[in-house]
């Protein structure tokens, strides 16, 4: 009697730590949910790399590869080191910048507006709703092109899934 009495209270116990934990985790704040369960490292780098897989004339003669790290709200310095690294070994260079700091480095071409040796990459804005990530962002060269996409996650037993990238404008 005492073992059924001392496994039910376990179990008890049990289920509520278990309810708590999904509550704590899945109710109150979903963006902690969608951080804690993903790599946004990956989520990032599957991304970016799908603006260089479209209008790919935007990416003859680069030298490198610009990517505004500092639009990765979600992405540690852990991750912004490994979205880096990969670029590096399956592109080309990378540098940390935005539009700004290409023009203070000399690497933007003010007369022509654009970036001779390279293509800027850079998220515009990250938003979870209905176990779905989408984020939006741009590929620009300057008067050689400049497209913006939306690229879509979608949450399927308990794995963040790319589903696609649209471009949503070309200039």
């Amino acid at each position: 009697m005492q073992k059924l009495l001392l496994f039910g209270l376990c179990f008890s116990l049990l289920i509520g730590f278990i309810g708590c934990s999904r509550q704590k985790n899945g109710t109150e704040n979903p963006t902690n949910y969608i951080s804690n369960l993903t790599k946004w490292a990956e989520i990032y780098q599957v991304t970016l790399d799908s603006y260089l897989k479209q209008d790919t004339a935007l990416n003859e003669n680069i030298d490198f590869i610009v990517i505004d790290l500092s639009t990765l709200e979600f992405a540690t310095e852990e991750d912004k080191k490994l979205i880096v690294t990969w670029f590096e070994s399956n592109h080309k260079p990378v540098k940390d910048s935005n539009l700004d700091g290409l023009k203070a480095q000399g690497l933007f071409d003010d007369e022509l507006l654009y970036i001779p040796d390279g293509v800027l990459l850079q998220i515009t804005a990250v938003t979870e709703k209905n176990n779905e990530i989408i984020i939006e962002g741009m590929k620009y060269r300057g008067g050689l092109g400049a497209n913006g996409f939306e690229t879509k996650w979608r949450l399927k037993n308990g794995i963040w899934e790319f589903i696609e990238t649209v471009m949503t404008w070309i200039s």
